[in-house]
């Protein structure tokens, strides 16, 4: 007897614990669901965190020209043909070059 009201305690605690339920999307609102979120992430601001914006007169200025002091600690100044490492830190600035030794961008990473 207590076996049946055990399993019966198990078998309602299980049931609570299931979602309710949910119909499936259609392929079309599959679609339109995922071109909302795309378009909320590409067209989002990235956040300036290594306040790349009081660094954006050195754009097409020459890269050898650049004061490296006056740049934050740990900015890096990239070639466009240089390798560099592909580890992550919001905090450091990069200022790409491009092909013809100016600057052509900043970003944090």
């Amino acid at each position: 007897m207590k076996r049946w009201i055990l399993a019966g305690i198990v078998v309602v605690g299980l049931a609570a614990c299931s979602g309710g339920y949910q119909r499936d999307l259609t392929y079309r609102e599959m679609d339109r669901i995922a071109r909302q979120s795309t378009d909320e992430q590409v067209h989002r601001p990235a956040p300036d965190t290594c306040q790349m914006a009081q660094y954006t007169h050195l754009v097409g200025t020459v890269g050898a020209e650049i004061d490296r002091t006056e740049l934050p600690a740990g900015a890096r100044v990239i070639c466009h043909d240089c390798a560099v490492t592909m580890d992550f830190r919001s905090d450091r600035l990069n200022v790409d070059l491009g092909a013809d030794g100016k600057v052509s961008g900043l970003h944090c990473g």
